[in-house]
């Protein structure tokens, strides 16, 4: 009989060995997200299809895990199932914080950091004093990110609450994982698609809406705030050109960096018709492994579109030999310019 991935995953946990390739393809569990524009520049919301619940919930159902050794291996930083990340994980871009803070009994502590040019990674432990861990199967936040000058950058809040302008509009995507029955596992990775992101040095990341999805009691939510500063991370960069072009493709760039290859294009055609044509653009390597983006940002203007992408590769992966593959057109190779 062929074995539920549970099984398998319990089984796979309870082993003293390196974390297998298995366990790490369970924490994809994210919404994607695409902003698309028309003509008239009206903007439009869509969600990649995952599942109905992780639909309503705007996010997706972590995977329980209850074996210390393991969740020990994987503090590292669980990086999304995404290749990306987990190269520069493995490459020390990951950053330990260990910094809590505390606000209406609900402890928050900071664990992990990542960031590169267009991603940002943060891994959080939430402590809830008075609520039983047992019932909790997920967890949102409300954040605002800020600039050492104090300005507000980036923010996931409620509509409900004052909106600022901001630089970046970030795609949040977010993991829930229990890690006993105290505590909850919380990962949000930020990604930007139109810009990169400006310097985080000595930045806030303040969160201030916690909510608790349980199966007894709905949604319990917990206003409050718990403001963490953000120390120095290296971001590197390494541009790209197209090798030749391409007829109905201008490059306008791609960027390489830590754990991201940022890609943006513009299309002598209106191509905003088909929204799921840009989940199966490739973009693959001299190995002949390829990578698919997690989420696009589509603008259409005078009947042509742009569109950015980021893809899980990293400025850590050795094969540079990087092309893009897009359905109707010739591929797109790339080359450093370096």
């Amino acid at each position: 009989m062929k074995k539920s991935l549970d099984d398998r995953l319990h089984e796979e946990m309870n082993r003293e060995q390196e974390i297998p390739e298995i366990v790490q393809k369970a924490f994809d569990r994210s919404y994607t997200e695409i902003r698309s524009t028309s003509k008239k520049k009206t903007k439009k919301r869509w969600l990649k299809p995952i599942s109905a619940a992780a639909a309503c919930a705007v996010l997706a159902s972590g995977v329980i895990l209850s074996n210390g050794t393991a969740m020990a291996k994987l503090k590292a930083f669980l990086g999304f199932q995404d290749a990306g990340i987990e190269l520069a994980s493995q490459n020390g871009e990951v950053q330990y914080i260990g910094v809590s803070e505390s606000s209406q009994d609900v402890t928050v502590i900071l664990e992990n950091t990542f960031a590169d040019a267009y991603r940002v990674g943060f891994q959080m432990e939430i402590l809830p004093k008075n609520m039983d861990i047992k019932d909790i199967y997920n967890v949102d936040i409300e954040y605002r990110m800020y600039d050492s000058a104090g300005k507000e950058i980036d923010s996931h809040v409620s509509d409900t609450k004052p909106l600022a302008p901001t630089i970046i509009s970030a795609s949040p995507y977010m993991n829930t994982l229990k890690e006993n029955d105290q505590s909850m596992i919380l990962e949000l990775l930020l990604e930007s698609k139109e810009m990169a992101w400006p310097s985080l040095d000595n930045a806030q990341l303040v969160i201030e809406t916690i909510h608790f999805y349980t199966e007894k009691k709905g949604i319990v939510t917990i206003n409050g705030e718990w403001p963490f500063t953000l120390t120095p991370m290296k971001v590197v960069t390494q541009s790209f050109v197209a090798e030749k072009a391409v007829e109905g493709i201008q490059l306008q760039s791609a960027t390489l960096t830590n754990g991201s290859m940022h890609v943006s294009l513009l299309f002598d055609a209106d191509l905003a018709e088909d929204e799921n044509q840009f989940f199966e653009w490739a973009l693959t390597n001299g190995k002949g492994e390829s990578f698919y983006a997690r989420g696009v940002s589509v603008e259409v203007k005078d009947g042509k579109t742009v569109v950015n992408l980021v893809y899980p590769y990293s400025i850590w992966n050795k094969e540079k030999q990087i092309s893009l593959n897009i359905k109707g057109y010739e591929e797109l190779k790339l080359i450093s310019k370096e």
